[in-house]
């Protein structure tokens, strides 16, 4: 009954692990006696080969661990020559787990999209307007129209584009 239950719970477990795997698409790159590499796309920035490497330093079987930001690799060396199944699965896992914890940590690929788009036009229009115009300058005298047109007729959305002007123009964050 107890072997059931238990095998009931993995079959249901399982697939998530796995398919957190398949979304990482982590790969053995190489595997001899005592040593592992490890190697997925998503482990190409610093934060998360630090997090890797840090992580599998306090696991008892690994003798040192090694993680490049470069290449998105994971070497690890292990006290015993060989590894059973079900330590490697949980080393896998382990990895895959100590990456999506770090998830948090780094800026999206849209926002940083997002910020060098802004960041050149930026730098554009300041260099073809010879410094007289930037983003922020445009984008307070829009809000100061929109918020002047808007204030007889929404006067509390009016009100909020002449704050959000003129905080763009005293440089006073609104967070």
């Amino acid at each position: 009954m107890m072997n059931t239950m238990i095998g009931f719970g993995a079959t249901m477990i399982t697939p998530s692990i796995f398919k957190r795997m398949t979304d990482q698409k982590v790969t053995v790159l190489h595997a001899s006696p005592g040593r592992l590499r490890l190697q997925c796309d998503k482990w190409k920035n610093v934060p998360t080969s630090t997090n890797l490497q840090m992580a599998f330093r306090k696991v008892a079987i690994v003798q040192r661990s090694s993680a490049s930001p470069i290449t998105g690799s994971l070497l690890l060396e292990f006290t015993t020559p060989t590894l059973t199944q079900e330590q490697f699965d949980t080393i896998v896992q382990y990895a895959v787990e100590v990456s999506a914890a770090t998830y948090q940590e780094l800026p999206s690929s849209l926002e940083t999209v997002l910020k060098n788009t802004v960041s050149t036009v930026d730098h554009t229009l300041k260099r073809q307007s010879a410094g007289s115009l930037d983003l922020d300058a445009i984008l307070s005298v829009a809000l100061l129209f929109g918020g002047i047109s808007k204030l007889p007729v929404n006067p509390a959305f009016g009100a909020s584009m002449l704050y959000w002007a003129y905080s763009l123009i005293t440089n006073k964050s609104t967070k």
